[in-house]
């Protein structure tokens, strides 16, 4: 190859990555410098690989949304809504950053309040009124139902939860809603909390 083929293979790799340059920097996430993915701890890292294994996520990749700032019962909510919609995580994140409800989002995906709904025996706790919203209509008319940002975010970690860690929903349920967070309710399901 001579050197001027070189020089004009190096000039047009370099303009392929100054047009790209816009959209690495919107899909980088705003980590704090030197943040490791394990920076919330051994149980904020075992919560991070049950939601890679449950969603069938990279563990790199979920550890790259935890950089992201979200709380951490959003990050399951994240790989749902992406999954169902068949879109990029990054995307349904910037969605949510930018200030769009968990419904809006799911909505413009075709993702509705039916597919958060997990089936409940008994005391349906903190998410009771999301689940007479349900049952005063048809599962047919369930795409109406609106669900409050909490709701969704409790749906889907109730669902992430009792799957991943082989409870029955009506176990997870009675342990959501408190103020301690999602990786505090995950260690303690699994056998590893108080």
């Amino acid at each position: 190859m001579t050197h001027t083929m070189k020089g004009r293979l190096v000039m047009s790799t370099n303009r392929r990555l100054l047009a790209l340059a816009p959209f690495l920097l919107l899909s980088t996430p705003p980590a704090l410098q030197g943040q490791r993915p394990d920076a919330g701890g051994p149980d904020q890292a075992a919560f991070l690989r049950a939601v890679a294994e449950h969603f069938g996520t990279p563990q790199q990749e979920v550890a790259v949304l935890a950089q992201w700032k979200l709380d951490m019962a959003e990050i399951p909510v994240v790989l749902f809504v992406a999954g169902r919609a068949g879109v990029s995580p990054d995307l349904v994140i910037s969605q949510r950053r930018r200030g769009d409800g968990w419904m809006a989002i799911a909505r413009g995906y075709s993702v509705h309040a039916g597919d958060f709904h997990i089936p409940i025996d008994g005391d349906q706790g903190v998410l009771a009124a999301a689940y007479e919203r349900f049952a005063a209509r048809a599962a047919s008319e369930w795409h109406e139902v609106t669900l409050s940002d909490a709701e969704v975010v409790a749906l889907v970690n109730l669902r992430f939860l009792s799957r991943q860690l082989g409870l029955p929903a009506d176990r997870v349920v009675g342990e959501l809603g408190g103020s301690e967070g999602m990786v505090a309710v995950f260690v303690r399901l699994r056998g590893g909390g108080p």
